[in-house]
């Protein structure tokens, strides 16, 4: 008795995870379209349009010249320390030694 009930909530819950997993793969929402007929509506939507269009171009752009910044921190930096004796031939029969220490 246990095992016919286990076996039908396991085949309900086998159906179930097919079905997700179908739906997930064959089906799909699209967003809905509406289209609002309003004066009021249209003359504010195009204000903040105006509004937002000014100020990237004005602010952002001209007054804070945002297309010219960049980082001027130096992200990385290379030392080389040599140790050791350099011969220099200075002229004839002339040697200079040099020691750099530290």
């Amino acid at each position: 008795m246990k095992t016919e009930s286990f076996c039908k909530y396991q085949h309900r819950f086998s159906r179930y995870c097919r079905n997700a997993v179908q739906g997930y793969f064959t089906e799909y929402e699209t967003p809905k379209l509406v289209l609002i007929h309003s004066f009021k509506f249209a003359v504010l939507l195009r204000i903040l349009q105006i509004i937002i269009l000014i100020y990237s171009i004005i602010y952002l752009l001209i007054y804070e010249k945002g297309y010219q910044k960049h980082d001027s921190s130096i992200i990385s930096s290379v030392t080389l320390k040599v140790k050791g004796i350099g011969y220099i031939q200075a002229s004839e029969n002339q040697t200079i030694v040099t020691d750099v220490a530290g």
